[in-house]
């Protein structure tokens, strides 16, 4: 054999060795991932994410939930630890799916339709695992990149520029001929082509137009993604589930013209990692393909911004049902919401997710709810399950709770305040600025819930009380839900009319004290938090001093120096 043949068949077994091994990474890869959806369905997600990783992650959400007739505020979101919410709930297999859930959790749904549809596509994938987890290995095509979300990509692409493609196209031609070369003179061929094609790759590295496109690449890359896997679930899909193919479908339609520029690209965008994907890779770093349809990608993407949204949003409702229904298999007791027309609340049981051993609340409320009782009672932790069991069912379908029923609101709370340094505000400049955002929100129209915990905490007694009366006051109107926590029982009095008191106790005992974190109705009677200071071991003398005064000040209403 001549050392022609000798060299070529050399380069087909390497190419077969190759082939296999991929073949083979790609199988084990699989048997894993289904692995993996099995033993992880129903259990809390083993994973956590930095707050520039859920930064990047809200980037689509803050984007798109001001188009929304409602959505949960940056103040909300961190009293209610929405952050926290979101990764217990972070099932879905997809960057779309995360960067959608994230947007679901910040719009609550004001449409019993919406909700109804939410709520039937989690049952299905919870009837039908076979299809679950071949859809949710389909949906891993569109990749999670802690770097960039897709939100960011898409409007890296809205203000991307173009780049000067003529070196490229010279480039590409001279490695062409090299192999137009190899075809006459194999050997002398290979050698030419093998150095045009170390020349073609070191300026694809090292070139400047390289550098300024890369980010674009790569967002290419994820809207690719996006469209191979939407044609894998459409061919998969059903009937039953063909109202979700429908718009991906017409949104794949005007991307064709795209996605026909980047048949060479198509290795950086496969979701299995095959070996076309590979291959690929190799043309367009030897003959920079994608440098020189680059400018025509750009301006087809930047035509069409819309429809890729719309394959996020449909990729990201499949995976988030899913999500969904495996929430609802973690949670210990949960029950749909019951939506009716009246202003009233009932709950059973009604508990917070995140914690460990919650002790459940059940009330019933017509109007708002004034709450009295020492720290570390419950106060805060019943609020913000009140708050979260709404906004879970206007979004998931799902409560936290035997049972709830209530009608749509719209939520918003003041709850874990703190002074601003860059801003320059104390702690009650943050806080009359925040109840100021409630009581616009009351002049909506439509049912609001919101939630306040120790209104006007950051002034002294007189003045707390005088205005905290008034706003409290303001509020109790037909159409709110107030919770207002406080621990000045004057309130309980003053706004006994329009508020329904209810309270939580601690039990002590000896120097032991403990939390029994069960709702009841009625003002605390009890005043525990001198005899607190004991329990946690402060001086004898310091506790009965404080004692003293208090007692004077209770008797004659002037304080003793």
């Amino acid at each position: 054999m001549s050392g022609d043949g000798v060299l070529l068949l050399l380069i087909l077994g390497m190419f077969v060795l190759y082939a296999g091994m991929i073949l083979h990474s790609n199988y084990k890869n699989r048997k894993l991932f289904l692995y993996e959806a099995k033993q992880n369905w129903g259990k809390t997600p083993d994973v956590s994410y930095t707050a520039d990783q859920l930064e990047r992650i809200s980037v689509y959400g803050r984007q798109t939930c001001s188009r929304e007739k409602f959505y949960i505020d940056e103040i909300t979101w961190r009293d209610l630890d929405m952050d926290r919410v979101f990764q217990q709930m972070n099932h879905t297999v997809s960057a779309a799916g995360e960067e959608y859930l994230m947007y679901l959790l910040r719009t609550p749904r004001l449409e019993k339709n919406v909700l109804n549809k939410r709520d039937w596509l989690a049952w299905w994938f919870e009837k039908h695992k076979e299809q679950r987890y071949s859809l949710q290995m389909i949906l891993s095509g569109v990749r999670k990149d802690r770097r960039y979300s897709i939100g960011e990509e898409l409007q890296f692409l809205k203000e991307a520029s173009a780049i000067s493609v003529h070196k490229h196209q010279l480039l590409c031609a001279s490695a062409v001929i090299c192999l137009g070369v190899m075809l006459l003179q194999p050997v002398y061929g290979f050698f030419l082509f093998l150095a045009a094609a170390c020349v073609n790759v070191a300026d694809y590295y090292g070139g400047s137009d390289r550098k300024a496109s890369s980010l674009c690449l790569g967002c290419f890359k994820s809207v690719l993604q996006m469209m191979e896997t939407a044609g894998k679930v459409e061919k998969y899909a059903g009937e039953e589930l063909g109202e979700y193919c429908r718009p991906m479908s017409l949104a794949r339609e005007n991307l064709r013209p795209f996605h026909r520029s980047s048949h060479w690209l198509f290795g950086i965008c496969s979701a299995s990692g095959s070996l076309d994907a590979v291959f690929a890779d190799w043309l367009r770093m030897i003959f920079h393909l994608d440098l020189i349809w680059y400018n025509k990608m750009l301006r087809e993407i930047q035509d069409h911004e819309e429809d890729a949204k719309v394959l996020l949003e449909c990729l990201g409702e499949l995976d988030c049902a899913i999500a969904a229904a495996s929430f609802r298999e973690m949670l210990p007791v949960w029950c749909r919401p019951d939506f009716h027309q009246e202003m009233r609340i009932q709950a059973e049981d009604l508990y917070h997710p995140l914690v460990k051993e919650p002790v459940p609340a059940s009330f019933q409320l017509e109007g708002s709810m004034l709450l009295t009782g020492s720290n570390a009672s419950g106060k805060s932790t019943f609020l913000k399950s009140a708050a979260l069991n709404a906004i879970l069912a206007q979004t998931i379908f799902t409560c936290p709770a035997a049972s709830y029923q209530a009608p749509l609101c719209r939520v918003i709370t003041s709850m874990a305040l703190s002074d601003s340094l860059e801003r320059g505000e104390s702690y009650f400049i943050t806080e009359i600025k925040s109840l100021k955002r409630i009581l616009g929100a009351a002049a909506w129209e439509g049912a609001l819930l919101c939630m306040v915990d120790e209104v006007l905490r950051g002034t002294n007694t007189v003045e707390r009380i005088a205005a905290s009366s008034q706003i409290l006051k303001s509020l109790c109107q037909s159409h709110v839900f107030c919770f207002a926590a406080t621990h000045d029982t004057e309130l309980t009095y003053l706004l006994e009319d329009c508020y329904r008191n209810y309270h939580f106790d601690e039990e002590i005992s000896g120097r032991d004290i403990s939390f029994p974190y069960v709702l009841k109705k009625g003002r605390a009677v009890s005043k525990n938090a001198i005899r607190l200071l004991s329990v946690m071991g402060y001086e004898e003398e310091i506790v009965t001093a404080a004692e003293e005064t208090a007692q004077e000040f209770e008797r004659t209403g002037v304080w003793k120096k």
